[in-house]
């Protein structure tokens, strides 16, 4: 058997975030395993990975009482597996794992910084979420960046130095299936039965988002581009996949908006919203932060222009003018300009789509990700070995 790598996340639903990742390591001959909360999602990934999830449970929000229970847990089980590499991300799991394997002596421990919540908390919960990230941080011996702006935050912030601080490729925590995206008779079937369903014909220009509606998504800003140009544009619509959530709540007055307006869709949750991507003219993302932004990658591979905030993570997903546009959250005003410029001009949505298609494509398959955290793993334990060999021979 080769050597022991444990995977970390919080939440059941995260391990969503290494689909295939650890299955390609499995067969680079690395012993694999992962540690995550119970749920519905284990045993659908253990299967597809052919790895094993060891449930720890992990509560996402601040419990000092569950959390040390958590931590406690989380130190029986590293000691019982003695691994190599412990590589920890999503914040509790990045927190709770990453101090249990320095607790337990593991050579090789990543701290993997997904995003950070701190960056749109304020008062003492901000100071919260920093110190936890600076545990973090301080308890690996090294730290991944999902993007190269997240990457220069956790060094303003002093979470990390920047020279314990690397990033794969352009970014992204496990790239993309590329194929996925692409057009197949069965998808087109699927997108022509939901055009039918939602009234959609070639003659509308589609806004979409697809994500968690919360405040930090941007989904008031959008909702309120949108109602300023719909005036301007009969046939504009407005495509929204994904549910609200109860934490950082959006407004009721914009609840009332979306249920209410009949030129917006509310698509709700989607397990696969690829189909729906083939709905939309135009992806927006107006988001306050992220680690890297998926669904803006998402958006390029299905061929659409992309108007995205310039906001951490979310930046590093388009080339600003080439593939779409970076807006600034603040300015209604801009928003809504770059909006309009895109509805307006179709040769430059054309333009911009390809642009994107080919870009996102190029840099950021799976492959690319997976065998570039593969040499850097080999990297870390033949540098270990060195280090072994040198205190032996002294």
């Amino acid at each position: 058997m080769g050597n022991k790598v444990i995977h970390a996340v919080t939440s059941s639903i995260s391990l969503n975030l290494m689909r295939g990742q650890l299955n390609y390591l499995r067969n680079q001959g690395y012993e694999v395993k992962v540690i995550s909360s119970d749920g519905e999602p284990v045993k659908d990934f253990e299967i597809a990975e052919g790895v094993p999830v060891l449930r720890v449970s992990m509560e996402r929000e601040i419990s000092l009482v569950k959390d040390f229970k958590s931590l406690i847990h989380c130190i029986k089980v590293i000691r019982k597996e003695k691994p190599d590499i412990v590589t920890a991300g999503t914040p509790k799991a990045g927190l709770l794992v990453t101090l249990a394997a320095y607790i337990c002596g593991v050579p090789t421990r990543i701290y993997k910084v997904r995003g950070l919540r701190m960056e749109t908390a304020t008062g003492i919960k901000r100071q919260i979420l920093l110190t936890a990230e600076k545990i973090s941080a301080a308890s690996a011996t090294h730290v991944l960046a999902v993007s190269p702006s997240l990457k220069q935050r956790v060094v303003e912030l002093g979470i990390a130095p920047s020279n314990k601080v690397v990033i794969f490729g352009k970014g992204s925590s496990n790239g993309f299936k590329i194929e996925r995206f692409q057009k197949s008779a069965e998808l087109l079937k699927t997108v022509a039965q939901k055009k039918k369903e939602y009234d959609l014909t070639e003659q509308h220009i589609v806004l979409g988002f697809v994500g968690r509606m919360v405040k930090d998504k941007g989904i008031e800003e959008m909702v309120e581009a949108f109602i300023k140009l719909e005036k301007k544009y009969a046939n504009l619509r407005l495509l929204i996949v994904g549910d609200y959530e109860e934490g950082d709540p959006v407004s009721d007055k914009v609840k009332q908006e979306i249920k209410t307006n009949s030129k917006i869709i509310h698509a709700g949750f989607q397990k696969d919203p690829v189909p729906f991507y083939y709905l939309m003219n135009i992806f927006v993302l107006l988001t306050k932060r992220e680690g890297f932004s998926n669904v803006s990658v998402e958006a390029a591979l299905t061929g659409l222009p992309v108007i995205a905030s310039n906001a951490t993570g979310a930046k590093d997903t388009i080339i600003d003018g080439e593939t779409g546009f970076l807006v600034d959250i603040t300015n209604n005003e801009d928003i809504a300009g770059k909006i309009n410029l895109l509805v307006s001009n179709p040769e430059l949505r054309s333009q911009m789509a390809a642009n994107g298609k080919k870009w996102a494509e190029e840099n950021f398959s799976n492959e690319q990700i997976w065998e570039e955290m593969n040499k850097y793993y080999q990297t870390l334990l033949v540098s270990r070995m060195n280090i072994l060999s040198d205190i032996k021979s002294s």
